[in-house]
């Protein structure tokens, strides 16, 4: 049996996981970050008392970015 090589995967994910990372912390310090790919300002959706519903997360107007973000 041999052995299956990740460490591609692996990479590429950790690439993924601090690049979101850091976006969130921009956002967190109101910093403007532009989408990737359609260059607009990305908002930060924070979940409000009188509105459960809305989803939070970090987004662009197009939806080509879209970040979920749990709050506690």
């Amino acid at each position: 049996m041999s052995k299956l090589d990740f460490s591609n995967i692996n990479k590429t994910t950790t690439q993924s996981f601090k690049a979101q990372r850091n976006l969130i912390k921009k956002m967190a310090k109101g910093e403007q970050v532009l989408c990737e790919h359609c260059h607009q300002p990305l908002t930060l959706n924070a979940p409000m008392a009188n509105n459960k519903d809305i989803q939070t997360g970090i987004c662009c107007k197009k939806g080509c970015t879209d970040i979920q973000l749990e709050f506690a």
